[in-house]
């Protein structure tokens, strides 16, 4: 059976002309992720849709907004919070942490990314 672990989120189907898509898109139904042919997609327009992490193409060391689930994030050396949840329902990429704060995940924002002790470090252009 298809886990959550074992899936990524592609967002909100829109259109019905996704390019590279791989072979099944799966959206839950309930509480199941239920798999549909992606040239069946058009079934599907505002559900959330969600792709294999195996059907994608990466070098083994890329990461996924959703990967970062379960990592601290560090501002100048100092614990900020503890990611819980990843808002990627807009173009700007929101971590919830564990007290319902929400922090900007902006390139700009993360300095590095350390993977060993699930670690984000995060300078931001305001005071926090």
């Amino acid at each position: 059976m298809i886990s959550k672990d074992d899936v990524l989120s592609i967002g909100i189907i829109r259109r019905t002309h996704y390019k590279d898509l791989p072979p099944f898109v799966f959206v839950l139904r309930d509480g199941l992720l239920v798999p549909f042919h992606s040239e069946d997609i058009s079934e599907l327009i505002g559900e959330e849709g969600f792709v294999l992490r195996s059907d994608l193409q990466t070098d083994g060391d890329d990461l996924c907004w959703q990967d970062l689930v379960g990592y601290t994030i560090m501002v100048k050396n100092d614990k900020f919070g503890t990611i819980t949840a990843i808002d990627d329902s807009t173009m700007n990429v929101f971590a919830e942490l564990e007290d319902g704060r929400l922090v900007p995940l902006h390139e700009d924002f993360i300095y590095e990314i350390d993977s060993d002790n699930r670690y984000i470090h995060m300078q931001f252009p305001f005071d926090v």
